[in-house]
């Protein structure tokens, strides 16, 4: 008889893993601890875990939403319905923010257990990007600007905090906006459901009308709360008020410090006993010299300035290759030189790299629901994806995202379901045909006590995607 090694050689022809990559990471984040941890609980019918794996999976399958799913072939082969993934987004008491602090904890614990910088600085990153919509009928959409695009869209405005290690940039927070109301005719068509006003859900539907420069200090609060500090909050000149300023330098008796851009506005600084604004300032300055960065190729100029109510500031005045405008920054951290502010300041692209990604790879903004509870659930389950993906990226030999989700797209479909079980099954059947036709007649009694059968028959029992679900949420 040939070897079981020899059965295993089918499956490998097939390209077909039975611990697919996602998995196996899934049981490293003990995702159901996590879970139950958070306070997440099982209604009926199948477990969260199971539900959450299956969404998770889904943007890995190239699908965008629930809806594609039960039309591809996954969906025919699976046991478990519809309802039971929306009955899970669409959950107002589900503590989504618990669930996502819970998986950047965990992705720590896992990259560095001693908690050390694993790089020069750490810092937290703060911005927002659109998530545009097609129609107005979806729960609390609004009108929204797109700076990129230049216009004004249906959708949502996310705004996200991401921790930076100096290695990996992972998101820990996020509150979704509304921006300008639509007119009453649209509003009173859009998707209207009661919630308690208590429950998460109803804590996040606050967040749509509040400030994002508050909700951005209310967000680093609560993560330094879950034990996270950096060296340096990182943002553009949109935050940058004088009370963003002041708040951040407040938190944890002025551990951390900002690095950001500012507008060249009418706000004043203390200089050479006057108080004057940027622009003043840049004519002051020019006069002594204005330094060139062979390195990038900036012109730039720095000044140490006193900002009233805050203290000293360094402002680094500087025009990039074919601008005429000088850009201002501004760090509480008087005593940077100006290599290190605009390297530091670089990390901030790393948020922007990220909002690509999880656009482009994981389906961010695809939720179909109308209801706002589906699209918090959405957001957190995309940007958990990512941060696993971080973790295989940060232990693997990955360059780049985008390499990185096309092995586990292929590990998990690159051939659909029905298709790669079929030819399994016709590979193996064949194997065992082979075996009987080397024994001459043979019982079928005694081909079913034969290892290799019993093998075939474990490998089947074992192979199906929600068989590894369930699998994985009983060793989770």
């Amino acid at each position: 008889m040939r070897r079981i090694e020899e059965i295993g050689s089918v499956l490998e022809s097939q390209n077909y893993s039975l611990d697919n990559i996602v998995t196996e990471t899934l049981k490293k984040f003990k995702i159901k601890f996590l879970c139950n941890q958070s306070g997440f609980r099982k209604d009926h019918g199948f477990s969260v875990t199971e539900i959450l794996t299956l969404l998770l999976m889904l943007p890995l399958m190239a699908l965008k939403n629930v809806h594609q799913l039960y039309k591809s072939e996954y969906g025919k082969k699976a046991a478990m319905k519809k309802d039971a993934l929306y009955r899970l987004k669409n959950n107002e008491y589900h503590p989504w923010r618990r669930l996502l602090y819970s998986v950047a904890k965990m992705f720590r614990k896992l990259t560095n257990p001693e908690n050390k910088p694993a790089g020069k600085v750490t810092a937290f990153i703060v911005d927002d990007t659109t998530d545009e919509r097609v129609g107005y009928k979806m729960e609390n959409i609004s009108h929204v600007f797109d700076h990129v695009l230049r216009k004004t869209v249906y959708g949502f405005k996310i705004l996200t905090l991401v921790f930076f290690d100096g290695i990996s940039s992972i998101p820990m927070d996020f509150t979704i906006h509304a921006e300008k109301k639509l007119a009453r005719n649209k509003a009173k068509k859009q998707y209207k459901k009661a919630v308690d006003p208590r429950s998460s859900g109803g804590k996040r539907r606050k967040e749509l009308r509040a400030s994002k420069i508050e909700q951005s200090i209310a967000m680093i609060k609560r993560a330094v709360k879950n034990g996270y500090i950096a060296d340096y909050v990182l943002c553009d000149a949109w935050f940058t008020s004088k009370e963003f300023i002041q708040k951040i330098r407040g938190i944890k008796n002025g551990a951390m410090h900002l690095i950001a851009g500012i507008r060249n506005d009418k706000r004043y600084y203390g200089y050479n006993e006057q108080m004057l604004n940027a622009k003043q300032i840049i004519a002051l300055v020019k006069e002594a010299g204005v330094h060139r960065c062979r390195k990038w190729n900036i012109r730039y100029m720095e000044v140490v300035v006193d900002y009233e109510g805050i203290g000293d500031v360094k402002l680094l005045i500087c025009r990039y290759p074919g601008q005429k405008k000088w850009r201002v920054f501004i760090t509480t951290n008087a005593s940077l030189k100006f290599v290190e502010i605009m390297e530091t300041y670089g990390f901030r692209w790393t948020i922007e790299v990220m909002f690509r990604e999880t656009k482009q790879y994981l389906q961010l903004g695809s939720c179909q629901s109308q209801d706002f509870d589906a699209q918090i659930a959405s957001t957190t389950i995309t940007f958990m994806l990512y941060t696993f993906l971080s973790y295989l990226k940060r232990v693997g030999s990955y360059e780049t995202m985008g390499e990185l989700f096309r092995q586990a797209h292929q590990d998990i479909c690159e051939k659909t379901l029905a298709e790669r079980l079929w030819e399994l099954f016709e590979e193996l059947l064949e194997f065992l045909i082979d075996i009987i036709a080397s024994h001459g007649p043979m019982d079928i009694t005694l081909l079913k006590q034969s290892e290799e059968y019993r093998y075939v028959k474990e490998v089947f029992a074992s192979s199906f995607l929600f068989e590894q679900i369930a699998a994985l949420d009983k060793s989770a």
